[in-house]
């Protein structure tokens, strides 16, 4: 019992110093499923399964400029943005806690965010480790009609998109699993479960968020003292698309690591990475080379990625005093 509650201290200490950090990261930052390269490295992102993973506790920052430099003459201004906080805490061997706020904006004036609550509960099971995740919260979508651009005036959506700026929320809901045994982990998730309907109290219109299922896998093979390797990939399936997409890590000594990947139909990847602080900061930099519809856009997108480890906050005990029939240390 006292071995129990030791824990949840030092849990409740990590959640506390964790969302101290995100209350201060949303206030900086407020920018759908979004894509990231580095997604590796903050798995939340992947699957709610993974919140609280191993009991380890950190907070993830990520920013992505898609088609950095890209322009219009008729759109405005700004460029295709995607930032994301998120945090994960192991409450007890057993069940984890995550929480994210996404937001993504480009010059059309179309916007998306998305805050979620994850939890997750982790049982030991059939030689690993299986872990159930549920994500709730919300998604909002809005279009600003001084920049939006409509191809049709006769579109129903016209009317009431035109010269102002119209915003809807509604729930949303998540479900994942993992299962991890050795050195390899693989998992599904469904995002959107619920596929919220954008109708903007209006019945002219209606916008779902597509459905999305995403299947996982990665594991870490051991090729010396120094050198490990960690190949990913990852399956997404949303509105009739079918999006693979795989790669691979290799760490020196967990300190660097450089990385390679390839996302089907969009873009190739390098990865690079290093971590600080006693391994508690890690920060990579991911380059996007556009591999498709190239000449209507720009050819990079850069991405970094900051994900800090909340250590525990050691507990000193007093040592019992010893007696003799002589003297006593206290």
């Amino acid at each position: 019992m006292k071995c129990s509650l030791s824990h949840l201290k030092k849990s409740y200490y990590s959640l506390l110093l964790g969302s101290t950090f995100l209350f201060f990261s949303f206030t900086i930052f407020a920018q759908q499923s979004p894509q990231f390269s580095i997604f590796t490295a903050n798995s939340t992102m992947l699957n709610p399964a993974f919140s609280g993973w191993k009991s380890a506790n950190y907070v993830a920052v990520q920013f992505r400029d898609q088609w950095s430099g890209y322009s219009t003459t008729t759109d405005g201004g700004g460029n295709l943005g995607t930032s994301w906080v998120s945090g994960s805490f192991g409450i007890t061997p057993k069940i984890g806690i995550g929480i994210l706020f996404y937001s993504d904006k480009t010059p059309s004036g179309v916007s998306q965010q998305s805050f979620k609550v994850q939890g997750a509960y982790h049982l030991n099971k059939a030689n690993g480790i299986w872990s159930f995740g549920l994500s709730m919260g919300t998604q909002s979508k809005s279009f600003d009609g001084r920049n939006f651009r409509l191809r049709d005036p006769n579109d129903p959506v016209a009317s009431l998109l035109s010269g102002s700026a119209v915003s809807q929320t509604l729930p949303d809901f998540g479900l994942g699993v993992v299962y991890s045994r050795g050195d390899w982990q693989a998992g599904l998730q469904v995002d959107h479960l619920s596929s919220p309907s954008f109708s903007f109290d209006e019945n002219t219109a209606s916008m779902p968020l597509a459905r999305v299922v995403s299947l996982h896998g990665s594991t870490e093979i051991t090729l010396s003292d120094y050198f490990d390797v960690l190949p990913y990939a990852l399956i997404r399936y949303y509105s009739g698309n079918l999006v693979p997409e795989a790669g691979a890590r290799v760490y020196y000594n967990k300190l660097f690591y450089l990385g390679a990947g390839y996302r089907n139909g969009d873009a190739a990847m390098g990865l690079v990475g290093v971590s600080m602080l006693d391994r508690k900061l890690e920060v990579g930099y991911a380059l996007d080379i556009s591999t498709s519809n190239a000449l209507t856009k720009s050819y990079l997108s850069h991405e970094i990625s900051l994900r800090y480890r909340i250590p525990e906050r050691s507990t000193k005990i007093k040592a019992a005093p010893v007696r003799t029939p002589r003297f006593r240390i206290l």
